[in-house]
């Protein structure tokens, strides 16, 4: 690739390839130092996000020592609720089964009441044989010791006859002695004796023995009753100490029921107490919980929405990134263009200049101005409109190249470009078809340079990118939140636009 040299007269060159070649130097020390500048503000940003996504998720994730307490002493009082309850069941399952025994010992009193009245109905229908017997028994005791007394009065009686007798007899045997004498009647008499005295025997025997057999038969009647009076005194008796130790322990279990259900009331309004505060502290837990999960998605929200910033600048990171190639590649191309529009201008010009000088010789000088002055117009174009193009596609870094070599194009150049053009340059070019060809040809090259690199500034690349965003509530519902952001890139510059 050769160096083009421009000028009018004797005036001084411009080397366009040293001054592309400065300028892709120094627009890519700028790129450069710009594309270090963005990646590093970007990482600073990135680790500072970084940073704060930690500290939330070590502050909110991880279990602070104020929910450890809580929830420690949440256990404890869980624990002692579960006691109570197990003791309040078993003082219900005592009551039960004092209320099963009192039931108990109420049927077992009813039966004593019950045996005992039957005691004493059957103590009331024995009442009259009772009263029958003693009356019975006072009955032959009068009449034993009646007996006893008219037997005794029959012996004595007899005994006074049996002693009349034998005084009568006596008598009557010393008179018949004395007086005369009579036959010998004490054999006879000894003999009537002994038969009255077996009669006599025999009849005490008899009354003995009945009498003997009627008081046995009244003793054992007696005793009979009297034993069944015992018994039945006996029987009431116990009856009567098993009424009164029934009636005690009924007394000692009222009294143990009455302390036990006191204990009970006691202990239900004490665990009551205990249940209601219990329940207050459970309620002041579950609001702190509330408020807690609340702050904790709150902070998922903003560690959603970090996360979605960072999601951003990464996106904007790989944009930057491929600008700055695409940038890159396309200054090469635009730089291989203005080299070859360069050398087709020289030769072009050459072309021009040999015609116009073989064309006509009286006016040489005036050619060879006008075919300098065509050169120039026409070097004058092409650096503006590589100028204009670089301009229109540098964007931010095409004020440095306006300033570096645009400034030399439009002020070197411009003069040259309008004058020529307004006289010389059609003037010369139009009388020879060769220089008019030339002429035609190299404005549809400036236009189709001019087109591409107009096409090339306004090519706009536009990426779209889709952020989601979803976060679990309280209620288990989880919420999603779409947000689309277009990106949209003309030349070197960037745009952002939020939809």
């Amino acid at each position: 690739m050769g160096a083009l040299c421009l000028g009018v007269g004797m005036g001084p060159t411009l080397d366009l390839d040293a001054a592309t070649a400065e300028n892709q130097a120094f627009l890519s020390t700028r790129t450069s130092e710009r594309q270090e500048m963005v990646v590093r503000t970007l990482e600073q940003q990135n680790k500072l996000l970084e940073s704060e996504i930690a500290a939330l998720q070590d502050r909110y994730l991880k279990p602070s020592g104020l929910r450890m307490l809580y929830e420690e002493q949440l256990r404890e009082l869980k624990r002692i609720a579960d006691q109570m309850k197990a003791q309040r069941d078993m003082a219900i399952a005592a009551k039960e089964a004092m209320a099963g025994q009192l039931e108990m010992l109420k049927a077992k009193y009813e039966e004593a009441v019950e045996a005992r009245k039957k005691a004493e109905q059957e103590i009331e229908a024995f009442r009259p044989d009772v009263d029958a017997a003693t009356s019975a028994r006072i009955a032959l005791e009068k009449q034993l010791e009646n007996l006893e007394a008219e037997l005794l009065f029959l012996q004595r009686v007899h005994k006074e006859e049996i002693e009349e007798l034998m005084k009568q007899i006596y008598s009557a045997i010393a008179k018949t002695e004395v007086s005369f004498s009579l036959p010998d009647l004490s054999t006879a008499l000894k003999l009537i004796q002994s038969q009255y005295d077996e009669i006599a025997a025999k009849n005490l025997q008899e009354m003995d023995a009945w009498y003997k057999t009627k008081f046995v038969d009244f003793n054992h009647a007696s005793t009979k009753h009297v034993e069944r009076v015992r018994s039945v005194r006996e029987e009431m008796a116990s009856c009567k100490k098993d009424i009164q130790s029934k009636a005690r322990e009924l007394e000692t279990l009222k009294t143990r029921n009455e302390t036990l259900e006191a204990q009970i009331r006691e202990a239900l309004e004490k665990y009551k107490k205990v249940e209601e505060v219990l329940k207050a502290r459970i309620e002041a837990l579950t609001a702190e919980l509330k408020s807690t999960k609340e702050k904790i998605a709150l902070h998922l929200r903003e560690y959603q929405d970090l996360l979605n910033i960072k999601m951003a600048l990464e996106i904007e990171i790989t944009t930057y990134r491929k600008l700055i190639e695409g940038e890159d590649m396309r200054l090469s191309s635009m730089v291989r263009n203005l080299s070859l529009m360069s050398s087709s201008m020289s030769s072009m010009a050459a072309v021009s200049a040999t015609s116009a000088m073989s064309a006509m010789s009286t006016v040489s000088a005036t050619s060879a101005m006008s075919t300098t002055s065509a050169m120039s117009a026409t070097s004058a174009m092409s650096a503006t409109a590589a100028g204009s193009s670089m301009a229109s596609v540098n964007g931010r870094l095409g004020s440095t190249l306006n300033g570096g070599l645009g400034g030399n194009l439009n002020g070197g150049l411009v003069g040259n470009l309008n004058g020529g053009l307004g006289g010389n340059l059609n003037g010369g070019l139009g009388d020879t078809p060769e220089s008019g060809t030339a002429g035609s040809d190299q404005e549809d090259q400036l236009e189709t340079t001019e087109s591409v690199s107009s096409e090339q500034s306004v090519e706009m690349t536009e990426r779209k990118t889709v952020l989601i965003r979803t976060v679990k509530t309280e209620d288990d519902t989880v919420q999603s939140d779409t947000q689309e952001r277009t990106i949209i890139i003309s030349g070197a510059a960037d745009e952002t636009e939020d939809d």
